[in-house]
């Protein structure tokens, strides 16, 4: 049973920003705060993957994640000293042959060329940006059910790296978050825990490090987009590179408006009886309740019950369900309506 929530208004000029390297545009989007589903959701692989078992919901914070993948051009113009790994004639191929550390040195340069203080996006981050976020029309990959349109897999690609964004993008306007490289994230590798989690990251483990995407060298079966990879910091891969990502600084110039730092949960009391909203902040935010006791529901219908029942309440008519939340409202004095399908 929803419960309406005060949400916040974020100015165009702030979805999409460039930042320019040595006359090098890096196109940074806007990815809104929000909740989802993380991990083995049932469109993305019909078979049983332990590692991004059990599906579980995440809350994110706003942060801003690049349109591609780091480029040969990119990396020679932050790393001129290392521009080995970039081969000559290949400018837009993404980057390869970096490892973990590598990545870290990079970012901590261009953040010292820019001023932006950029970073590896979190795996949970990286999962919500590919499955597009808050405009997610739940595709197996990113931006489409059809792996050959939107990345380069073993499918397609010839087993090897192809100049970014040449593919469709997916509902963010980000390029070849399916295939071209597996993309380093920030986290150390952990299974998935049962629970709500906000802004999740692995920061200590005995595994390796996440890397995310798919390559051109996976099958079309293991290029969807909750499957998850981790390799030793110091793996140096034709089919590794990266993608960066950055927090909204406290600059002013930069600083979204809120107008009202929402919890993420909140306890309405309704006959008595605690129940719990979960927050869900999409574009237009709300709270969902847990699940309707029998005991809350004959209560507030003014039926008998006996005092511990404790199961869920199951099978009432749709119109029962409008009468029940709106006589929650009124105990309450808060806003409830039936969750829909």
């Amino acid at each position: 049973m929803p419960v309406a929530a005060k949400k916040k208004h974020v100015p165009d000029s702030l979805q999409l920003i460039t930042v320019e390297v040595k006359g090098i545009p890096i196109r940074m989007h806007r990815v809104e705060g929000g909740s989802f589903t993380m991990g083995g959701t049932i469109e993305q692989t019909d078979r049983d993957v332990y590692t991004d078992k059990p599906a579980h919901l995440v809350f994110l914070s706003p942060y801003y994640i690049a349109e591609t993948e780091v480029t040969n051009q990119l990396w020679a113009a932050v790393m001129p000293e290392r521009e080995s790994l970039s081969p000559k004639g290949y400018p837009q191929h993404p980057i390869s042959y970096v490892t973990w550390a590598d990545c870290q040195e990079f970012v901590r340069r261009l953040d010292s060329l820019t001023g932006r203080p950029f970073r590896l996006p979190t795996e949970a981050e990286w999962e919500y940006a590919a499955r597009g976020g808050a405009k997610s029309k739940k595709h197996r990959f990113a931006g489409g059910d059809e792996p050959d349109s939107v990345g380069w897999t073993n499918h397609c690609s010839g087993n090897w790296t192809h100049p970014v964004a040449r593919k469709r993008p997916n509902e963010l306007g980000l390029y070849d978050m399916t295939g071209n490289v597996n993309e380093w994230c920030e986290d150390w590798y952990a299974p998935y825990n049962l629970g709500t989690m906000p802004n999740p990251c692995v920061r200590d483990s005995s595994e390796g490090r996440i890397a995310r995407g798919a390559s051109y060298d996976d099958c079309i079966a293991n290029s969807h987009l909750s499957i998850r990879r981790w390799y030793a910091p110091e793996t140096s891969r034709g089919y590794i590179g990266f993608r960066v990502a950055f927090t909204l600084p406290d600059d002013p110039m930069m600083q979204v408006e809120e107008i009202e730092q929402l919890p993420l949960t909140k306890k309405v009391k309704i006959k008595g009886k605690k129940l719990e909203f979960s927050l869900v902040p999409t574009e237009e935010p709300y709270y969902i309740s847990d699940e309707i006791s029998v005991q809350l529901w004959k209560k507030m219908m003014h039926k008998e019950a006996p005092s511990k029942i404790k199961s869920i309440a199951t099978g009432m008519r749709p119109s029962d369900r409008m009468i029940f939340a709106e006589r929650c409202s009124r105990e309450s004095k808060e806003m409830m309506v039936v969750a829909s399908a």
